[in-house]
C-alpha cells in the first residue's frame, strides 16, 4: 500500500479540491493517507466550513500543537512514507522554507524530511505574477494579487535541493500516481 503523507497550511487555495483529490485517491488507488495540518491550516480549514468534509474523508487527521507534536518528522526521515506532499502551501510556509525557519509541523516535516533524503512535493498557492482566483468561505470568487516578494520565494524554493514545486493543481494526481507504479515496481 502506499503511504502518503499530506501537509496543508493556512490558505483556502484549492481546498475543496485537495480533499476531492484525497477520496479518490484513498477510494480508487488504496492509498493510506495521513493528513497533518498547520495550525493556521486548521483555522483556515474551519473558516472554510471544510472541517466536516476534510474528516468524513481521511480518517487520520492531526492537527498541531507543535512543530514537532505530532510526531512525523521522524517516521518522514526514516523513509516510513513513500510521499510528502505539501497542498495547498501557503506564501508564510513558502518563505519560512526558503529561509531555513522550521516552527511549525508542516515546515519541521519538511526539513527533516530533505535532511533525511525524502522529496518533499509542494504546491504553493502564490506561484504567478497573475492574480489567482480563489474564493471566500462563502464560496464568492475572490482576486488575489501575488507580490515580488513571493514570486521571488517561489524561485528560491525551485532551487533548493529536496524540493519538487508543483506547477498546476491538476499535475499532482498524475505525480501520486507515477510514484504508485514505481513503487510497486521495485
Amino acid at each position: 500500500m502506499f503511504k502518503l503523507i499530506w501537509g496543508m497550511t493556512g490558505t483556502g487555495y484549492v481546498l475543496q479540491e485537495s480533499i476531492d483529490l484525497m477520496k479518490e485517491l484513498q477510494e480508487d488507488y488504496n492509498v493510506d493517507l495521513t493528513v497533518i495540518l498547520s495550525k493556521e491550516g486548521t483555522a483556515v480549514v474551519k473558516w472554510y466550513k471544510k472541517w466536516l468534509a476534510l474528516t468524513e474523508v481521511v480518517k487520520e487527521v492531526k492537527v498541531e500543537k507543535t512543530p514537532n507534536i505530532p510526531f512525523y518528522a521522524g517516521p518522514l526521515q526514516l523513509g516510513q512514507y513513500d510521499m510528502f506532499l505539501v497542498c495547498p502551501v501557503s506564501a508564510n510556509s513558502v518563505a519560512k522554507t526558503v529561509y531555513g525557519i522550521a516552527d511549525s509541523l508542516i515546515t519541521n516535516c519538511v526539513a527533516q524530511a530533505i535532511k533525511g533524503g525524502m522529496k518533499v512535493h509542494v504546491f504553493p498557492s502564490d506561484q504567478d505574477l497573475q492574480p489567482i482566483v480563489t474564493s471566500r468561505p462563502d464560496g464568492s470568487p475572490l482576486v488575489l494579487k501575488i507580490r515580488d516578494i513571493e514570486i521571488e520565494n517561489i524561485r528560491r524554493l525551485k532551487q533548493m535541493e529536496g524540493i519538487v514545486v508543483i506547477p498546476e493543481f491538476s499535475k499532482i494526481k498524475d505525480i501520486i500516481l507515477n510514484l504508485i507504479e514505481k513503487n510497486q515496481q521495485n
